[in-house]
């Protein structure tokens, strides 16, 4: 009983500590890659946009949210996979890790995007510049994980005081007479324009429910989790909207949609701060993203590999462990997008939609929960009468469609056709490794039982 105690008193993550986090996970490299994206779609109502963005991201993922307040799950997003999905979901949840190397091709490009405004001879050669910084960063996983973790931790200082300049730097300099709703500039594709501009940012606004990692070391979880992803949330909205205050008011309306933020900043900065604003701030922006991105899929991969969901060749490891296969093909599937000349807002979409089909499926997949877990939901943070339950499960499945087919819709069609192939594929390799028996079925169900048992025993401490 007292090693119990001891380990219990250990939970010591409080809501401010858990709501950096997801502050932390959440402003990134998204604000500088999509943003210019955004404004081309919509004009100086970005602002709005992002306020729908973060309301729209924090419905997409209402399950995560929902499960925070319901149960104490040490596994975090794993044990609400296992408690939630049939073994089929589990399966295109886990095989999808595989397309996560879009992700790098979007931040190597971006990369490329930033650095050839300071450095405008390397624009001829962005493809292999591109290629170039996801080699380098690839590389530098030999040098594990303790490596990567003290760099990274340097870029994200150097990211966040970059960002805190532009705002405090830009305000002054934005002309608040256009502030107006009613004027020139506002809503300059009108309503669909609108909605794709929340689609697009909806990318950068992902992360606040990120705490639920944390679940294991968090005091009080089913009360400190919901409030640090709500506040985490809030955080992301304020700051995101007072980069977009800047970078849509300061310079004509024209000159910054489908540009970047170094547009702006070169019209806010001297020319000194401005370079160190773009190489140190835009460029370390997104390359802590991509440094996280490759470091943060090697575990789950793995354990993804080790379940049977991939085949086993991709575990194959050097003497020292390191898994050279698995991150050989996610190398592979990064720099394919940049030699076929792939877009920054095509990888946004094919990145995000897979992401809201499940999130759809998993927000669907609450009712039957509910159903299960009846005194769990009426012990909730969130309880709330049935009806207002049924609405807020609506609304999450209207965010969910309308990210996913307002991003669809700016596909060209054979990116369609590619997407489409993907979540089909996604669907089929997770039944056919069932059906071949690849899968350890009792091993899943023995995840389940662990995260249902975990899910009763957070119910007796109500």
């Amino acid at each position: 009983m007292k090693d119990t105690v001891k380990k219990e008193g250990k939970k010591k993550l409080s809501v401010a500590e858990l709501s950096c986090y997801g502050i932390g996970n959440c402003i990134g490299s998204g604000i500088f890659v999509s943003m210019g994206t955004a404004i081309g779609f919509t004009g100086r109502s970005i602002t709005l946009a992002l306020v729908c963005a973060c309301i729209v991201v924090l419905f997409a993922y209402a399950y995560k949210t929902l499960m925070s307040g319901m149960f104490v799950l040490p596994g975090g997003n794993y044990s609400q996979s296992a408690l939630l999905q049939p073994p089929l979901l589990v399966g295109v949840t886990a095989i999808s890790s595989i397309f996560s190397g879009l992700a790098f091709a979007m931040y190597g490009l971006s990369v490329v995007e930033y650095a050839s405004i300071i450095f405008p001879q390397i624009e001829p050669y962005g493809k292999f510049v591109a290629i170039g910084i996801i080699t380098l960063f690839f590389a530098t996983t030999f040098l594990g994980g303790k490596f990567m973790g003290k760099f990274n931790l340097i870029m994200v200082g150097v990211l966040i005081l970059s960002l805190l300049v532009y705002i405090f730097a830009g305000l002054p300099q934005v002309d608040f007479s256009t502030a107006n709703p009613m004027s020139e500039g506002y809503f300059s594709d009108g309503p669909f324009g609108f909605i794709m501009a929340v689609a697009m940012m909806s990318f950068a606004c992902q992360g606040a429910t990120r705490p639920i990692e944390m679940t294991p070391d968090a005091k009080d979880p089913k009360r400190s989790l919901p409030k640090a992803i709500l506040i985490a949330s809030f955080v992301v909205m304020i700051v995101y909207v007072l980069i977009a205050i800047v970078t849509a008011g300061v310079l004509p309306i024209e000159q910054v949609a489908d540009k970047n933020l170094g547009v702006v900043a070169e019209k806010i900065f001297p020319h000194a701060i401005y370079v160190i604003f773009t190489l140190g701030g835009a460029c370390f922006a997104i390359a802590t993203s991509l440094y996280g991105a490759i470091a943060g899929v090697q575990h789950p991969m793995l354990a993804t590999i080790e379940d049977g969901w991939l085949p086993s060749v991709l575990g194959k490891k050097t003497k020292k462990g390191y898994p050279w296969v698995m991150m050989l093909v996610l190398y592979i599937v990064a720099i394919v997008p940049v030699f076929v000349d792939m877009g920054l807002d095509d990888l946004i979409s094919l990145m995000m939609i897979p992401v809201m089909i499940l999130n759809l499926i998993n927000n669907c997949l609450m009712f039957k929960l509910l159903k299960k877990y009846p005194d769990a939901w009426k012990n909730s943070f969130f309880h709330m009468p049935k009806a207002a339950f049924v609405i807020t499960i609506i609304l999450a499945i209207i965010a969910d469609l309308l990210i996913s087919v307002s991003l669809f819709t700016t596909l060209e069609a054979g990116d369609q056709y590619f997407l489409i192939g993907m979540v089909v594929f996604l669907f089929a390799f997770s039944f056919y490794r069932i059906k071949a028996g690849k899968i350890d079925l009792k091993a899943l169900e023995m995840a389940k039982e662990q995260a249902e048992q975990a899910a009763e025993e957070s119910l007796a401490t109500n």
